[in-house]
């Protein structure tokens, strides 16, 4: 639905507990002793007829006898019950609640109708609903501890969620062991309104957490999930575990998909719930490492050899030391130690040539992330360098962690570690998974931000004639011919041949779509021919495809290895690959109605690429394009071209990932007076994070429109006009930015119309934005269009609004 009144859920001032109770065992004594004993901040109103007090706390017979806006309610009374209840709490104008009430004792036709009563209650009422059959949520700042584990979750800064509640309760009972703190808990449930999406959505707005950890079962609305973590994901990491319940042996196998669409969110997607934990447990205590060069340093060669060993199964090296750090560990170390990485120090007499190792080698800038591992040789006692290395790496520049290898002896030089809020594994294995895992994170994030050369060009493209072959194909029964199915292919520039053509070829690929009832068009490319299905080579990928994830398609196959040449196979023109995978993409980015589309074999011979047939089928759908896709395509209906001045022609487009260029040097084209009344500072340079910022856009999220000026050859950006929508509000906020040259030709007031001619197409009610008093000619430009002007009283701003009923009139 939206992040709407979530705040008041999560982060309420005052809570009623629906169902209180003192009977022990109860579901409602326990949320109510645990909203007690975590030191809730806020206010509690217990309701239960039987009482007139609980645990001291004046308590109301029922909800209608209530005070108006409470915030939440928790509510633990059988499911049969909640609807009436949800629709008092309506009325008494609260914000949300929380559904502990599973519903198992009743019949499961009854139990859908309630079910659906619910969720129509929160879709009329805007009363957000977490459940039913929740153990409920804690947030640790507000000690909020409205659940029904057996514990409470120490402070920390990674929010956890989870569909179920038994792996809340089983990952809280590890933090605990390992002394591993959360901001947030919160257990979805059965997700009747509140969902992954607007979870996320809210906890990445809110500085307190800086990391998002989930248990995924099933996902619901994927365009807003997506929307959601690929938004969230650049800012804070979010790792998932996801169950899978498919048919590993489909060729469509949703798992794969998953994977895919994860991968394009940015989410770092984990196999098992031991590495979501120990994840979770890193980023709770460390940095992520800024890269994978790792520094290993064991007191025996064994277990220094384990870590490299782990390293490489991940196609990893240990780090290279340099000759300066080499020198600095001679000067500690003398012989006694492996002169390499892993440094091992089984000869080195004491635990001080131990810490000052540790100390040369966080400091050193070839090292981005140090493994200290130990194990119990002989008669040796680790617990007095625990100690010591306890202290040191809170100092550390670099993510420092542990390996205390061992049994009883070891516990507690290992809960020495854990209390200083230190990363410790019981094995190196563990640890390097730990570590590789957030590093790739970390390389998914700069290849997602990767500011992409302008490659991709216009396609060429028969569209009408590719619209009268589908329309003609549904109302003959779905399958097409084969002569119309290459007809079809062949309208988007996807040349395919006749069937009877000789397959002589080096090797065959396939390239496939189907429609997926959650994910819409899937694009699948790997090896082709009768082992399509054999081999299981390919990739999965999602629409809209452009060149940089065309290029990750393919390679991530192991049958690109070829492509650049082997033995008698010659080189494959791989840019006519990618072109083609982009020209697939658009076809069913345009067209919902085509179920299955395979190319198979494509034949590559001398380095030539030859598709031999395609077969289409076909299916009738009320879903117009682009709604069928789970991430926002680039809007070509927001192009347009007008002239301005002395009939100047200015071309205008939504912004591209691979305008990064373009925009800053549009950035240097303006005046410090017009970048500090755009900016409202005086920005000297435009950095990276900011042109990632201004060309890495959700369209779902945000209007942003560039205005060019001269031929196609040579354009030159010479405006952009922004409108960023307000969450789920009907509302929008804009911005407009000219070059110097172009101002007061007309250029801002036809770059803005047209951008609130967008929002209104997108269902936008309202758009404003603030001005600075000293900006007149903006003041002009927004009373020419319409805009209210009114003097903002929280700022020295000036504030424009416009209804966008009204643009019409103007």
């Amino acid at each position: 639905m939206s992040t709407l009144n979530l705040n008041r859920v999560i982060n309420p001032g005052s809570v009623a507990v629906i169902g209180a109770s003192t009977k022990k065992g109860s579901v409602g004594a326990s949320i109510i002793k645990n909203m007690l004993a975590g030191g809730f901040k806020g206010n509690i109103f217990p309701v239960n007829p039987k009482y007139n007090s609980i645990f001291g706390i004046k308590t109301f017979p029922d909800v209608e006898d209530l005070p108006n806006d409470i915030d939440m309610a928790v509510i633990a009374v059988p499911l049969a019950s909640v609807p009436d209840i949800l629709k008092t709490c309506s009325q008494q104008n609260m914000g949300g609640a929380v559904i502990i009430s599973a519903g198992d004792e009743i019949p499961g036709g009854l139990r859908e109708k309630i079910e659906a009563q619910i969720k129509n209650i929160s879709q009329k009422t805007e009363l957000r609903i977490i459940g039913p059959d929740s153990v409920g949520i804690v947030n640790t700042a507000l000690g909020m501890n409205a659940n029904l584990m057996h514990r409470i979750p120490l402070p920390g800064k990674v929010a956890f969620l989870s569909q179920s509640g038994a792996v809340c309760s089983a990952v809280l009972d590890m933090a605990m062991r390992e002394n591993v703190g959360f901001s947030h808990f919160v257990n979805l449930g059965s997700m009747l309104d509140v969902c992954f999406a607007d979870m996320i959505d809210f906890l990445g707005s809110i500085y307190e957490v800086e990391s998002i950890v989930m248990y995924v079962e099933s996902l619901v609305d994927m365009r807003n999930f997506m929307s959601a973590a690929r938004a969230v994901s650049r800012v804070k990491p979010i790792i998932a575990l996801k169950s899978d319940r498919s048919d590993p042996y489909s060729p469509t196998c949703e798992n794969d998909i998953y994977d895919a669409a994860f991968k394009r969110a940015g989410i770092l997607r984990v196999k098992e719930f031991e590495e979501l934990f120990d994840c979770a447990q890193f980023l709770a205590k460390q940095r992520r490492p800024r890269g994978a060069r790792l520094g290993i340093v064991s007191n025996g060669s064994g277990i220094g050899v384990m870590a490299q060993d782990a390293l490489v199964e991940h196609g990893l090296k240990p780090a290279q030391l340099s000759r300066q750090t080499v020198i600095s560990l001679e000067k500690v170390l003398k012989e006694k130690w492996s002169r390499t990485n892993p440094i091992d120090l089984s000869r080195a007499s004491s635990d001080n040539q131990y810490i000052e190792t540790v100390k040369i080698c966080m400091n050193a800038p070839e090292i981005d992330g140090l493994l200290l591992l130990s194990s119990p040789v002989g008669a040796y006692d680790s617990e007095p360098l625990a100690r010591e290395l306890a202290m040191l790496l809170k100092t550390s520049p670099c993510p420092v962690f542990t390996s205390w290898m061992g049994g009883l002896d070891i516990d507690r030089s290992r809960q020495i570690f854990k209390q200083a809020g230190m990363v410790t594994y019981e094995t190196p294995e563990r640890a390097v998974r730990a570590f590789i895992n957030l590093y790739k994170y970390g390389k998914n994030i700069e290849i997602l931000q990767e500011i992409p050369y302008r490659k991709d060009k216009r396609l060429e493209i028969n569209r009408s004639r590719a619209n009268q072959i589908i329309e003609q194909g549904i109302i003959k029964g779905g399958r097409l011919p084969k002569h119309l199915a290459r007809d079809l292919v062949a309208s988007y520039g996807i040349p395919v041949g006749d069937t009877r053509v000789e397959q002589d070829s080096d090797y065959e690929l396939n390239i496939k779509t189907i429609r997926h009832k959650i994910f819409g068009p899937v694009i699948r490319f790997g090896v082709g021919g009768i082992m399509t299905d054999v081999f299981k080579d390919f990739s999965m990928s999602l629409p809209p495809l452009n060149r940089q994830l065309a290029v990750t398609a393919i390679a991530e196959t192991r049958i690109s290895k070829v492509f650049q040449g082997c033995k008698n196979i010659e080189k494959l023109d791989v840019a006519l690959l990618e072109e083609l995978l982009i020209r697939l993409s658009r076809l069913v980015t345009d067209f919902p109605e085509i179920k299955a589309l395979d190319i198979n074999p494509v034949l590559v011979k001398n380095g030539q690429i030859r598709a031999v047939d395609g077969h289409v089928i076909l299916d009738k759908t009320n879903l117009k394009s682009p709604a069928h896709l789970i991430i926002s395509p680039y809007p070509y209906w927001q192009e347009t071209t007008f002239s301005i001045g002395d009939d100047e022609n200015i071309f205008v487009r939504p912004v591209r990932p691979s305008d990064g260029q373009l925009m800053f040097d549009l950035f240097f084209d303006l005046s410090p007076e017009t970048v500090y009344l755009r900016f409202f500072s005086p920005i000297k340079k435009i950095s990276k994070p900011m042109l990632i910022k201004l060309t890495q856009i959700d369209y779902d999220r945000e209007i942003a429109l560039i205005a060019f000026s001269g031929s196609s050859q040579k354009r030159k950006i010479v405006g952009v006009s922004r409108i960023i929508f307000v969450p789920h509000q009907k509302k929008g906020e804009f911005s407009i930015v000219l070059a110097d040259a172009l101002q007061g030709k007309g250029l801002g007031k036809k770059l803005l119309w047209h951008a609130l001619v967008c929002a209104k197409r997108f269902g936008l009610e309202q758009v404003w934005g603030p001005v600075i008093t000293t900006n007149t000619g903006m003041l002009r430009l927004g009373q020419k269009l319409g805009f209210r002007v009114e003097r903002d009283p929280d700022s020295s701003e000036y504030k424009l609004t416009i209804d966008l009923e009204d643009l019409d009139k103007v």
